[in-house]
C-alpha cells in the first residue's frame, strides 16, 4: 500500500520551481496594480535577497521592468553593485534592456518561465 503525504508537497519541487513560484507571485501583484504582469526575484545562496514586478505605468517609467526592480533590490541589499553568485528568476525572458542590465550587475545565472517572441 502506498501513502502520500501532503505535508511534504513543498519539498518535491525543485529550488529552481520554488523561486519561479516565488517571481510568479510577483507577476500576480503586477497585475493587481494593473501592471504588465511580470514578476522577478533574485537568490544568493537559496535566500531571496531581491523582489520587483513591473511599475512601468505607476511610474510613467518605461525601464521600471520587473527584473531591474529585482536587481536594484539586490545590490542595495548586498551593499555592492555585483552578482555573480547570483540567479535572476524572472517570469518572461528578459528584453534587451533586462539581459543587459543583467550583463552588467554580472549576474551569474537567468531562469526564464516563458519565450518573449516579441521582444526577448
Amino acid at each position: 500500500m502506498r501513502y502520500y503525504n501532503f505535508g511534504d508537497e513543498q519539498a518535491a519541487i525543485s529550488p529552481d520551481e520554488f523561486f519561479m513560484n516565488e517571481a510568479l507571485k510577483e507577476a500576480r501583484q503586477a497585475l493587481a496594480e494593473d501592471e504588465i504582469p511580470i514578476g522577478a526575484v533574485v537568490v544568493c545562496k537559496g535566500q531571496i535577497i531581491g523582489r520587483g514586478h513591473n511599475l512601468t505605468e505607476r511610474l510613467n517609467d518605461v525601464s521600471a521592468h520587473a527584473e531591474m526592480q529585482a536587481l536594484t533590490a539586490a545590490t542595495n541589499y548586498m551593499g555592492g553593485k555585483y552578482l555573480p553568485e547570483c540567479t535572476l528568476y524572472v517570469t518572461l525572458e528578459p528584453c534587451v534592456m533586462c539581459a543587459g542590465a543583467s550583463y552588467w550587475f554580472q549576474v551569474g545565472r537567468i531562469v526564464f518561465g516563458a519565450y518573449d517572441t516579441k521582444r526577448g
